[in-house]
């Protein structure tokens, strides 16, 4: 059964049954997946998928039920099973579905040109980054981890209100994992791509940055505990960063899970510090013209110069605050419920090259890793402590390699202590764009 006929039969029954509304939300994608180990492909995925997701509404409350089959028993078991769990509802939340009304930014997310490279190809470009990251340098002992992987989606959602839209997007990725070792240590370094195209993935840049990572770090040593300057290299500000976008969500916001709760409009970071939302980054494959429940994208600042200007909204919570949803409402798997997160964070890049952000550090530590993002962060009162390794930076200068340390502090500590942002923006595996950055002050403990 195609789609539209599904979905005709489903609003049919849907209506019998007493919604006063009805949506489908209804994805088709790939993905094709390869791991490279020994000079030979360790793994292989070529999977497709299909996923409906449908929501009736009834006097306010939602009723919902998923599938990942087209036909008639499906859409009426689908209507019945939403029907059900429409009637158990309980909650004060009123939920509403988008008209259709708005702004739609013409979009062109998808390419083809991945799925149009043959498997050989696919397995050439996997093999040859982990041959290229194991030339690096006779002390990479082995690359445990090499893997290539290219996915394309598209999304359709339709609702009794009139909404119908539709998006198709592709992109691909890159990530090696270099393992280097001499008499004394071990030590690994990771690299990371994210494209739009095969052209665009570097794959010998991506190979030796790994392998020179893991090389760097050998001989690493301790550092002494106390209050550093600290630069983030972009790469880590944007897992930082990352890992506490959830803070934004006005859902958390209004259940009082959140650090910016009560500081809108208000100075909550350095005048160097600006951030958007940007649902249009041509780099992203994650970039989309509306969100998860039809609602037009747009771009905007989360911060302007230290100033928090917006929380991101679904329909819901904007019904809740009486303002419009930002259109951030994102689903993660058609059995997950949904979330509000940004498409793709942005931290604006500023004037300083890397070396310059070091020679006005002067001294200070260069973190190039850390550990335990999801176990070490607390998003209710924004504190941290990370193990980390990274650099002692003297006189300006990369000095030695250190190791074995943790980091600790508030996210807005860090917001506020931002002295210099560098030019060096990069796309880190957390979907934030930033440079690295430099923080006036970080509390540091030596193992």
């Amino acid at each position: 059964m195609d789609f539209n006929t599904f979905a005709d039969k489903a609003f049919k029954i849907s209506k019998e049954k007493g919604f006063n509304e009805a949506e489908i939300y209804y994805s088709k994608g790939g993905e094709f997946q390869l791991s490279s180990l020994n000079g030979e492909i360790d793994s292989y995925t070529d999977a497709s998928s299909i996923e409906v997701y449908f929501r009736g509404l009834k006097n306010g409350k939602i009723g919902t039920a998923f599938s990942e089959i087209l036909s008639e028993e499906a859409a009426t078991l689908l209507v019945e099973e939403a029907f059900e769990n429409c009637s158990i509802a309980s909650g004060e939340d009123v939920y509403i579905f988008h008209d259709g009304t708005g702004e739609y930014r013409d979009f062109e997310g998808y390419s083809g040109a991945f799925q149009k490279k043959t498997v050989k190809e696919k397995i050439d470009t996997v093999v040859s980054l982990e041959k290229l990251a194991l030339e690096y340098d006779k002390r990479i002992v082995m690359v445990p981890t090499c893997r290539t992987a290219d996915t394309w989606s598209e999304v359709t959602i339709i609702n009794t209100l009139g909404l119908n839209r539709r998006y198709k997007s592709d992109g691909g990725f890159a990530v090696v994992v270099s393992l280097a070792g001499d008499e004394k240590s071990k030590k690994t370094g990771f690299s990371f791509s994210l494209v739009r195209t095969p052209e665009e993935l570097d794959v010998k840049g991506v190979a030796e940055e790994a392998s020179k990572r893991a090389i760097d770090q050998l001989g690493a040593r301790n550092v002494k505990s106390g209050k550093y300057r600290v630069v983030f290299r972009n790469d880590v500000f944007g897992q930082l960063f990352g890992t506490f976008t959830s803070m934004y969500s006005a859902d958390n916001v209004q259940r009082g899970l959140s650090v910016l709760k009560g500081k809108m409009g208000t100075v909550i970071g350095s005048s160097k510090l600006t951030v958007y939302d940007d649902p249009f980054l041509s780099e992203s494959p994650y970039s989309k013209p509306f969100d998860d429940e039809g609602v037009p994208t747009r771009k905007k600042a989360l911060v302007e110069k230290g100033e928090l200007k917006t929380f991101l909204y679904d329909l819901r919570t904007a019904a809740k605050d009486g303002t419009k949803s930002t259109g951030n409402s994102v689903r993660g798997t058609y059995r997950s419920k949904p979330s509000i997160a940004p498409v793709n964070t942005v931290v604006r890049s500023g004037d300083l090259s890397f070396d310059a952000l070091l020679e006005s550090m002067g001294e200070g530590i260069l973190v190039t890793d850390l550990t335990g993002l999801h176990s070490g962060t607390n998003q209710v009162s924004g504190e941290f402590s990370l193990g980390a390794s990274g650099f002692f930076v003297k006189d300006g200068k990369i000095s030695n390699p250190i190791e074995q340390f943790t980091i600790s502090s508030n996210i807005l500590k860090v917001y506020s202590g931002i002295l210099e942002v560098g030019s060096d923006s990069v796309s880190s595996i957390y979907r934030v764009s930033s440079p690295s950055v430099l923080i006036d002050e970080i509390d540091v403990a030596s193992e």
